[in-house]
C-alpha cells in the first residue's frame, strides 16, 4: 500500500531542496541515504519498503513500488506539492533477478521506465535548483554484458546510454552523469568459496562496503564541469577480466 512518513512541519510546502533517492531502504542505498543525511542534505527516500534503520531527521521515507505508474504519479506530486525545487535525484532501485520474460519486464519498468519517467516529470523541478544534479546507478556489466544475467546487463546499459541524452537535454541547468560499481557489498549468506571467488574477480580484492559509491556520489554533487559521464568503481575488474 502507498503511503509516506512526514512530520507535521513537513507537510507544508518546503523552501528546501531535497535528493531524492530510490530504492534506499537497505544495503548501499541505505547507507548513502544516512550519508547525505548526516552531511545536511535533505532526503526523500522513495522504496518499496520503509525501514527503521532509515530513521533521520533529515530523511523523509516515502513508500512506493516504482514499477507501478500510480505509484511514481504519486511520487511527483508529492515532491512537486511539497517542495520549490529539486537538488538531486538518484536513480539506485535495482533488482538483479534471473534471465525470464516477466524478470525482464519487472526490470525493464525499474531500471528504465522509473527513471525515465521521474527525469521528464522533474526536469522542471530541478532546474529551479542553481545546480542541479541527475545520478544513474548503472553497474559495471552495462558495459560489458553478463551471459548470466543478460536482462540485468541490458536494462542497466539502457539506464547508461540515458545518461548521455538527458544530459544533453537539460544542459547547462542540471548535470547528468552515471555510476558503474562492481560488487561492493558480498551477498549474504556466501560460503568462503563464494567469497574468495568472487574477490579475485577484481584487482583489488577485498569488500569494500558502500564507501565508493558513497564518495563518488558526492564528487558529482561538487562537481561544476562534469555531464554526460561515467564513474567507474569496480577494483579494476575490467582490467582483470582482460588478463591472461
Amino acid at each position: 500500500m502507498l503511503g509516506h512518513e512526514r512530520t507535521d512541519e513537513q507537510t507544508a510546502p518546503n523552501m528546501n531542496s531535497p535528493i531524492l533517492i530510490t530504492g534506499a531502504s537497505q544495503r548501499v542505498g541505505l547507507a548513502l541515504a544516512l550519508a547525505l543525511a548526516k552531511a545536511g542534505h535533505q532526503v526523500v527516500s522513495a522504496s518499496r519498503s520503509l525501514h527503521a534503520q532509515a530513521a533521520h531527521p533529515n530523511i523523509i521515507q516515502f513508500q512506493a513500488d516504482l514499477t507501478r505508474e500510480a505509484d511514481r504519479l504519486a511520487l511527483i506530486e508529492h515532491l512537486q506539492h511539497n517542495y520549490d525545487g529539486l537538488r538531486a535525484i538518484i536513480h539506485n532501485a535495482s533488482l538483479w533477478l534471473d534471465d525470464d520474460l516477466q524478470s525482464l519486464d519487472t526490470m525493464f519498468r525499474l531500471h528504465v521506465e522509473a527513471p525515465y519517467h521521474l527525469n521528464l516529470a522533474l526536469g522542471e523541478h530541478l532546474a529551479k535548483v542553481e545546480k542541479a544534479d541527475i545520478i544513474h546507478i548503472c553497474d559495471e556489466t552495462s558495459s560489458r554484458g553478463s551471459k548470466s544475467h543478460i536482462g540485468y546487463a541490458a536494462t542497466k546499459a539502457a539506464l547508461q546510454n540515458m545518461v548521455l541524452s538527458f544530459a544533453e537535454k537539460y544542459a547547462p541547468k542540471v548535470r547528468v552523469n552515471g555510476i558503474l560499481p562492481g560488487l561492493l557489498i558480498l551477498k549474504e549468506g556466501g560460503d568462503e568459496q563464494y567469497r574468495r571467488q568472487t574477490l579475485k574477480k577484481a584487482l583489488l580484492e577485498f569488500e569494500p562496503g558502500a564507501q565508493p559509491l558513497i564518495e563518488a556520489v558526492m564528487f558529482l554533487l561538487q562537481s561544476q564541469y562534469s555531464t554526460g559521464s561515467q564513474v567507474v568503481i569496480n577494483g579494476g575488474r575490467h582490467l582483470k577480466n582482460r588478463m591472461t
